[in-house]
């Protein structure tokens, strides 16, 4: 991984790849960590979760569920392509392979309410009713900066079904 930092990092200024070099030791999966880069280096390009992603979240979004009282619990309709599926916003916070990526992020459900969709924006925004720590919070605010002069794009994340206006 380091190789890799140091390939992706390599045209930014000292200042940059010192702020990244501490925001990625915050990191503990190599998905958080493309997903930085990916921010860094693809200009705002959507990003389409892998299958093997979407089931590593999905074990997440049934924990949270649960703790909801059950699996449409706290849902609401959305229509999509003419068919009844329900969305909720779920916290990702607190979970090691996800929380420097996902934050809150709107999962859509099937009437059997299994997990068939995903969206949300990877982007540096201040946590809501302050989620973070405080140290980390502080990294989105620098990163947040980077973003606004230039270093940095947010962009979409999607899996299967959800409104085409994303």
């Amino acid at each position: 991984m380091k190789a890799l930092l140091q390939m992706v990092t390599a045209t930014l200024p000292k200042e940059v790849k010192e702020l990244l070099t501490k925001v990625l030791s915050k990191m503990d999966t190599v998905f958080e960590w493309e997903c930085l880069f990916h921010y860094v280096k693809d200009n705002g390009k959507t990003m389409h979760l892998s299958d093997d992603i979407f089931k590593q979240a999905s074990l997440v979004i049934a924990r949270e569920q649960e703790k909801a009282g059950g699996k449409l619990a706290g849902t609401t309709p959305v229509q999509i392509d003419g068919k009844q599926y329900y969305s909720k916003c779920i916290s990702f916070y607190g979970d090691n392979a996800f929380d420097y990526v996902f934050g809150v992020s709107t999962v859509y459900f099937d009437a059997e309410g299994n997990p068939v969709g995903f969206y949300d924006v990877y982007d540096f925004d201040p946590a809501p009713q302050k989620k973070r720590g405080g140290k980390e919070e502080e990294l989105v605010e620098q990163m947040d900066l980077l973003a606004k002069s230039g270093i940095g794009k947010p962009y979409k994340i999607l899996y299967g079904i959800h409104p085409a206006d994303l």
